[in-house]
């Protein structure tokens, strides 16, 4: 492969492909996909999975940022994008010209919309949050601020250059208490059905994140946001038997050194690991700077000819070190930090759960130094390599 480091990230662009279709066949027939690529597709490339999933008859994406909006209209003149958080005045402007949806949680927000739509010439598609209970961001559903939401989304109605395509909110705990993430959708339905009697059609109601998904058909609506679960992991919910998702993901790396050390050696930095005999040891060009966590040092392991690997030591900004004692080891053996070889496989939830995170946050650790190479039937389709374009 023409990539300028010996560790990379293998993205299974047909797993990506079986994912999307796994959560198409068990959602409701009348939902769509809204596909959340936000932090660059979960650092897996928002640009590569776009390009999959809109052969896949997927057509809105979800993003985080104005940012990542922009950046990704650059390749996708056609595809709807919604920015679900903040975006702020300087940008504005530009994302109603090329098209971006906005999300609008105060009637300022709406009003300086409005404003810039006008100068661009063009009525701005924005989506509605609601806040339900997660008390991040959206119009109050609780009952002293009701009255207030909809006199000002009424108000937002009457703005000329605007268009109130979609209302959404985000459940707080959807993989863990079903009655609260039922009051917050019996709190969004209430307030869709009240702007329906005040003359206010919404063509666009989604709610549903990927463990509500996993949980509740009834919660499916026009469109559904899977995040992680169409990344490959359902995050451990007990929830969803027929999501029978995988990991798009392999996080790979070469041995770049082996030697053996006596008994009674330290290893790496602060030497906090001591070999209790004699011991083979692997360098793997690979570190924290790359995402491995350094809290994780003497707690992972790898995988080398199939077998599990003890990683010893603390991890350094660029590599780390492996116990491969009993093993014939050489230098360019491939290791699997995440992903399967032979029979045995490191999973993702595996990888979070020992660093006390969830398979959401740990995925997005893996910076931009590490080649993305994208596999599509068995074959490496294309590479995104930060160094080749510089």
């Amino acid at each position: 492969m023409n990539i300028t480091r010996p560790a990379w990230l293998e993205i299974n662009l047909d797993q990506l492909e079986e994912n999307i279709k796994i959560i198409q066949k068990n959602i409701s027939s009348q939902s769509k996909i809204l596909s959340i690529v936000k932090s660059d597709g979960y650092c897996l490339g928002a640009a590569k999975i776009v390009e999959s999933l809109i052969d896949l008859g997927v057509d809105y994406f979800g993003l985080a940022t104005t940012s990542e909006a922009i950046q990704l209209r650059k390749k996708y003149p056609k595809v709807g994008l919604l920015v679900l958080g903040f975006t702020p005045n300087f940008l504005l402007k530009e994302s109603i010209d090329q098209g971006i949806t906005l999300s609008v949680y105060t009637l300022d927000m709406a009003k300086e919309i409005n404003n810039h739509a006008g100068e661009v010439g063009k009525k701005a598609k924005i989506h509605i949050a609601l806040d339900t209970g997660m008390n991040r961001i959206g119009f109050s559903t609780n009952q002293e601020k009701i009255q207030e939401t909809y006199q000002k989304i009424e108000e937002i109605n009457g703005l000329e250059n605007i268009e109130i395509e979609g209302l959404f909110t985000h459940f707080a705990v959807a993989d863990t208490d079903d009655a609260f993430t039922q009051h917050q959708f019996d709190q969004y339905q209430m307030v869709y059905r009240e702007l329906g009697k005040r003359g206010i059609s919404i063509p666009m109601r989604h709610v549903s994140n990927s463990h509500a998904i996993l949980r509740h058909r009834a919660y499916d609506l026009d469109y559904v946001r899977p995040g992680i679960l169409q990344y490959g992991s359902r995050e451990e919910d007990p929830y969803g038997e027929n999501f029978s998702v995988k990991l798009i993901a392999n996080l790979k790396a070469l041995v770049a050194y082996v030697k053996e050390v006596p008994a009674n050696e330290g290893v790496s930095y602060g030497l906090t690991y001591k070999t209790k005999t004699r011991t083979k040891i692997a360098t793997i060009p690979i570190g924290y700077a790359d995402g491995l966590p350094r809290n994780l040092s003497n707690q992972l392991e790898v995988l080398i000819q199939g077998k599990r690997c003890k990683q010893i030591g603390r991890i350094c900004m660029d590599q780390c070190m492996v116990d491969v004692t009993g093993l014939d080891v050489k230098v360019n053996d491939e290791v699997v930090l995440l992903g399967r070889q032979g029979t045995e496989e490191i999973s993702i939830e595996e990888l979070a759960k020992k660093a006390g995170e969830i398979p959401t946050s740990f995925l997005t650790h893996f910076g931009k130094r590490l080649p993305r190479v994208y596999l599509k039937n068995q074959k490496v389709e294309e590479i995104e390599d930060i160094i080749l374009k510089c």
